[in-house]
């Protein structure tokens, strides 16, 4: 009786099957991956086209966003004059803040004075953002003792203007 069940048994038949089942996982996983980027690349649309319209920003070099207090979006791109600029929009109420690049530091420098305040072993983000109403980068990362800390760096003196540990 055995026999004749595993005769009657079509291995490729189930193979198949879990080829289709592997598949569909693929794509449900796939599905939830873009679902779940679509308000950042909402954002990331709205944020170019405030930019473009209200300060001619000419295309897009890099999309930031930072959330300290409050949440900013911020593009980086040349506008009609071909100077670099950030555009920082806060989120909440649309406000725009126009910084050029060349007037501040760089993102690097901005990175590097954090790492002088706490050394950085894991860097999350570097991004432009608005703090007490003056343009700043925000510098995230994980020390060597895997613990979260921010620095707001002033973006013209590149002086620490807030500094918090161990979050």
């Amino acid at each position: 009786m055995n026999v004749s069940f595993l005769k009657k048994i079509n291995y490729f038949r189930i193979f198949k099957w879990l080829i289709g089942i592997i598949i569909v996982l693929i794509l449900i996983i796939m599905g939830l991956f873009l679902w779940a980027r679509q308000p950042l690349s909402s954002a990331k649309h709205q944020a170019t086209t405030l930019a473009e319209k209200k300060v001619g920003i000419k295309s897009v070099d890099h999309f930031y966003m930072s959330d300290l207090n409050r949440t900013y979006y911020t593009i980086e791109g040349p506008n009609k004059d071909n100077q670099k600029q950030y555009v920082i929009i806060e989120k909440k109420t649309g406000s725009i803040n126009v910084a050029n690049v060349k007037d501040g530091i760089s993102a690097n420098e901005a990175k590097s004075v954090a790492n002088q305040k706490q050394r950085i072993a894991k860097l999350i983000s570097v991004a432009p953002t608005i703090f007490n109403e003056k343009p700043a980068w925000a510098v995230s990362y994980f020390n060597s003792k895997n613990e979260l800390n921010y620095a707001v760096i002033d973006f013209k003196s590149g002086k620490v203007l807030r500094f918090i540990a161990n979050v």
